[in-house]
């Protein structure tokens, strides 16, 4: 077949796997939801210069993601499905990507193997369905640290590298736009662990890192150059102070041991985590000239992982981008296996068992959990009175959600057995595996979980707004009540009349609404949502009487 047909062929597999239920899951909340109402905010006010929740200025993220959703938006509408499109657009772009590195180095198999397994490991798939920003992120680093490779080559192939030090820099400008600075950390590491490996430094000092420096800078210049001059360098220091907070871990629900990512990685990565191990450490090459884009891969992978690890501040996806040398690996794995040049390790057995039992003891309890009625007392024991009250309030469970882990119990045991017993099964088979019950759990255990976690909450907020009540939350973080209630800056206006306005000032602070919540200058009817462990002043309570009860929240009405 030719390349351009294996291209086509897996655009529309990506396509189609990825865009098929796109709307079928709501936002979640906190990510998706902080990016959706970025881009709602941004779509609502015209502007474009810098990312706002609540309209006040979001000092979190640059605004290159939320300009892609809020395009979205301009085009298709506020929908789920398109705010989750430029990940959806990355994944396919992504498939593509890696079948072309692996085929470029004269191995298509290679890049069969890649292109599979990037799509069908266990969380990358789900995450190409998301809203969050990591998978466009991951992407425009890889690219850059690519593009880099590529000029480690360029004398090898008899190339100019100019090309290639102008689309590392573009692609890794692109990168900062996306999240943020940790993009330039994270390549320069690499760039710096690679030439030192080498000892190819001329290939940092010479003149063309000009035009790396030209490409990076151009791309920055294209938001930052606006930026200052119609707001000053305000936003700027705000960004770089959180920046600060968040590697210092100064955020206390995301502190977690340095040991977290190294476990997510192995379970949410299934298999490419497991299959990838032989490569991690040592240089196990069967072919010639990928000896160089392992030391790329290798390089990037523990510099992701220490990094993220060495950070206080925890959370799933951060370190995401570890599943793209993750993902090389376990392919590369599979090809040697494939082509005679290598064999599975045995000692693989032990950590796939290990791993897989935890993977599909998890998607057994989870519905289990919702499905089991009552709810069994050493459970609600063990668990805080928010989660408790979540579980207890949800609907039970449809016992379709128990089919994922049929699937992976009857596909997965059977392989790992044979394994053990020395029958060789085929490895590719864990990735069909993986990639199937993904899919799956998209469609009938996510569905479940988002409902049960937000699905009250969210409904009560839209009524509460449809029938014009003030509403507002009250010691917890959420996106929820400014999306789904589809606030407008006349919402924050006027409510606290002390508090008016400066027109002077170049970012205004909104907070006269949550001011109000709990100030009233007058007699209007006002509701206040808080967790249902939340433990008020005794002015609170003077002000407000506990009003109703909706999953793990109440409601406040003023007395």
């Amino acid at each position: 077949m030719h390349k351009f047909q294996v291209h086509l062929v897996f655009t529309i597999i990506a396509a189609f796997l990825l865009m098929l239920g796109l709307n079928y899951i709501p936002l979640f909340d906190w990510d998706e939801l902080n990016f959706a109402e970025s881009a709602r905010e941004m779509v609502l006010t015209n502007n474009w210069l810098y990312t706002q929740v609540g309209f006040e200025p979001f000092w979190e993220k640059p605004p290159l993601f939320i300009w892609l959703q809020s395009i979205g938006i301009q085009i298709g509408g506020n929908h789920a499905w398109i705010l989750k499109l430029p990940n959806v657009l990355a994944g396919i772009i992504s498939v593509n990507l890696v079948y072309h590195i692996g085929s470029q180095a004269g191995k298509r198999m290679l890049g069969t193997f890649w292109a599979i397994a990037i799509l069908f490991s266990f969380a990358p798939f789900i995450y190409w369905k998301s809203g969050i920003i990591d998978p466009v992120f991951n992407l425009f680093i890889f690219l850059s640290i690519y593009k880099w490779y590529q000029i480690s080559q360029a004398g090898i192939n008899e190339e100019r590298a100019h090309i290639y030090y102008l689309m590392s820099g573009i692609f890794l400008g692109l990168a900062v736009l996306t999240k943020g600075p940790v993009a330039l950390l994270i390549m320069g590491l690499v760039v710096l662990a690679t030439t030192i490996f080498r000892s190819k430094w001329y290939e940092i000092f010479n003149g063309k890192i000009f035009l790396f420096f030209i490409g990076f800078f151009a791309v920055l210049a294209f938001w930052i150059v606006p930026l200052i001059q119609a707001n000053g360098q305000e936003f700027f220091k705000h960004f770089l102070e959180y920046q600060v907070t968040l590697f210092k871990g100064q955020i206390p629900d995301h502190n977690q041991p340095w040991f977290y990512h190294i476990i997510v990685l192995l379970v949410l990565c299934f298999p490419s985590a497991i299959l990838a191990m032989p490569h991690l450490v040592g240089n196990i090459v069967q072919d010639r000239n990928v000896d160089i884009w392992h030391l790329f891969m290798r390089s990037l992978f523990w510099i992701v992982l220490i990094i993220f690890s060495i950070a206080t501040t925890k959370i799933i996806h951060y370190s995401s981008l570890c599943w793209w040398p993750l993902t090389y690996f376990g392919a590369y794995q599979v090809y040697l296996i494939y082509t005679n040049r290598g064999k599975f390790h045995y000692w693989l057995n032990i950590p796939l068992f290990f791993v897989g039992s935890a993977l599909m003891i998890a998607l057994w309890a989870i519905p289990l959990i919702a499905i089991i009625r009552p709810v069994p007392m050493a459970l609600l024991s063990k668990m805080d009175a928010f989660s408790s009250a979540i579980l207890l309030s949800s609907e039970k469970w449809n016992w379709l959600t128990l089919i994922p882990a049929t699937l992976f119990t009857f596909w997965f045991v059977p392989w790992i057995g044979m394994s053990f017993f020395g029958k060789k099964p085929n490895p590719i088979y864990l990735y069909v595996l993986s990639g199937t019950v993904a899919l799956v759990t998209y469609f009938t255990l996510l569905p479940a979980v988002a409902n049960a976690l937000q699905g009250q909450i969210t409904n009560t907020i839209k009524v509460y707004r449809k029938n014009g009540k003030f509403i507002e939350t009250w010691g917890y973080k959420t996106y929820a009540l400014y999306y789904y209630a589809e606030l407008k800056p006349k919402d924050f206006e006027g409510l606290i009349p002390e508090n008016s306005l400066d027109e002077s000032v170049i970012y205004p602070k909104q907070e006269s609404r949550r001011l109000h919540a709990h100030n009233p200058n007058n007699k209007q009817e006002m509701y206040v949502i808080t967790k249902n462990n939340f433990k008020g002043d005794e002015s609170f309570y003077q002000k407000f009487k506990d009003f109703q009860h909706v999953s793990g929240y109440v409601i406040w009405a003023r007395k």
